[in-house]
């Protein structure tokens, strides 16, 4: 079975407070709502204590164009990538020279070529890569590549698939949107960048201290729901479009399918040793847990990336499985699971062993 090793994630300087973005917004949507007071309480309902942010808040003062914006996250997403895949490889003992394919993801920004290709001409990787850019998965983005870079090295035994993520979802900021939608997102997400690699069965780590292994995976789109979450595109920039509907959703739809994906692996909730859950949000971490008869302490990481970076949209659960290496799993099975735009729905059974 292929496996991933050599996980990275960036922890920006620019860190911000919720309270400290709950007073920006605040000071600049106060006379857009008559009802302000209840909005805002958006910010302290969040679980967020803490924002990764690529730029200080002193940038959002001032109104900046869509191309000032996507020119700072080409620079931003291609320096953080380079940082990140250095220290992937250097973790993992592993040589440029042998990643035989790369994908990376992103909803945040625009860029033709693509990131990878400025990622392939630094780093100096193979010129005869298998390149694999995706974007607009959203939120679903994190956990739909790394399917994507499992089922590449199940197909190819001698295969090493890099796999990097980065979302800079404060550049998609809109100073002058003053719909509730844009005060909502305001109140939940921030930045964040990730970097590992998938190895085939052929491959032969020597680093490795545990062994995150892959087992099945399934991705979903449900019809007539392509309204709920994504982006408008405007003159200005990437518009938020998130509906009120996300959490009921998630009781029709995500949960019932998560039991059906187990139930197809001949499993059920209580087999699952670790619970690798992109949070969404709040209301949207309760759905899950209470549907999924999850009575004790299995989302703390996801609870954790949530308070201390807010919703990094794709790399948001690769963020939380990082959480698990870092403070340690359970032996067992391990599975991921993250929602985006379509709507959609991607899951990820993994095998999970300490060495």
């Amino acid at each position: 079975m292929p496996q991933l090793t050599g996980l990275q994630i960036i922890d920006f300087k620019h860190k911000a407070g919720q309270d400290e973005l709950k007073e920006f917004s605040r000071n600049l949507f106060g006379d857009k709502f008559k009802d302000i007071n209840r909005l805002i309480k958006a910010f302290d309902n969040s679980l967020i204590k803490t924002r990764n942010l690529c730029v200080p808040v002193d940038f959002f003062k001032s109104n900046k164009t869509f191309k000032e914006k996507n020119d700072l996250f080409i620079k931003i997403s291609t320096d953080v990538l380079e940082s990140l895949i250095k220290k992937s490889l250097r973790e993992t003992g592993i040589s440029k020279s042998k990643i035989t394919d790369i994908i990376f993801i992103t909803s945040t920004g625009i860029s033709t070529p693509t990131i990878d290709s400025y990622l392939i001409n630094k780093l100096k990787l193979n010129k005869n890569i298998n390149r694999y850019p995706i974007w607009g998965l959203g939120c679903a983005g994190g956990v739909s590549g790394l399917n994507k870079a499992f089922k590449i090295a199940n197909e190819n035994k001698n295969s090493v698939v890099l796999f990097c993520a980065v979302e800079l979802c404060s550049l998609t900021f809109i100073r002058n949107d003053f719909s509730k939608s844009n005060l909502i997102a305001t109140s939940l997400f921030s930045d964040g960048a990730v970097s590992c690699l998938i190895t085939g069965d052929n491959f032969k780590l020597k680093n490795n201290i545990s062994e995150i292994k892959y087992i099945n995976s399934q991705s979903k789109i449900y019809y007539n729901t392509k309204d709920v979450m994504g982006w408008d595109v405007t003159q200005d920039g990437l518009k938020v479009i998130f509906s009120k509907d996300i959490p009921s959703l998630v009781s029709k739809y995500i949960s019932p399918d998560i039991k059906k994906f187990l139930k197809q692996n001949n499993l059920k909730n209580t087999d699952i040793k670790n619970f690798i859950i992109h949070p969404g949000g709040i209301k949207v971490i309760c759905r899950i847990k209470e549907s999924l008869n999850l009575k004790g302490n299995e989302l703390n990481n996801t609870i954790s990336v949530m308070q201390n970076y807010g919703n990094m949209s794709s790399v948001t659960a690769i963020y939380v499985l990082y959480e698990f290496l870092k403070k340690g799993f359970s032996n067992g099975l391990g599975l991921m699971a993250s929602l985006g735009p379509g709507f959609s729905l991607d899951l990820l059974l993994l095998k999970m062993k300490n060495l």
